[in-house]
C-alpha cells in the first residue's frame, strides 16, 4: 500500500494529519473535545503516519454524530479512490518497463 508520501496524480492518500484539518475546519472551537474523543475511539495518539492509522480513524468518524461520519465518508472516499489511483499507476508502470 502506497503511503502519504507518495503522489499520484497530484494526489497525496489523506492522512490522520488530514483529518485532523477536517475536524478543525467543521468544528472550529468545539474540535479539540471531538477530535480527542475520535482518537480514543479509535485507539490513537494523533500522531501515527502509517496507512491502517487512518482507517482505524475513518471507522470512528463514520461511526460519530452524523456531521463527523459525513466527513470520514468523504475522506474514505478519497482514501480508496487514492489506493486504486496508486494500483492503476503501478500497474501501467510495470507494464510499460
Amino acid at each position: 500500500m502506497t503511503t502519504n508520501a507518495s503522489t499520484v496524480a497530484g494526489l497525496t492518500r489523506p492522512d490522520v494529519a488530514e483529518a485532523r484539518r477536517a475536524v478543525d475546519r467543521i468544528y472550529g472551537s468545539q474540535a479539540a473535545g471531538i477530535w480527542a474523543e475520535l482518537l480514543v475511539a479509535a485507539g490513537l495518539d494523533g500522531t501515527e503516519t502509517d496507512p491502517a492509522a487512518i482507517d482505524r480513524l475513518l471507522d470512528a468518524m463514520r461511526s460519530a454524530a452524523p456531521v463527523t461520519a459525513l466527513c470520514g465518508e468523504a475522506l474514505a472516499i478519497r482514501v480508496v479512490s487514492y489506493d486504486r489511483l496508486a494500483q492503476a499507476h503501478e500497474l501501467e508502470r510495470s507494464t510499460t518497463s
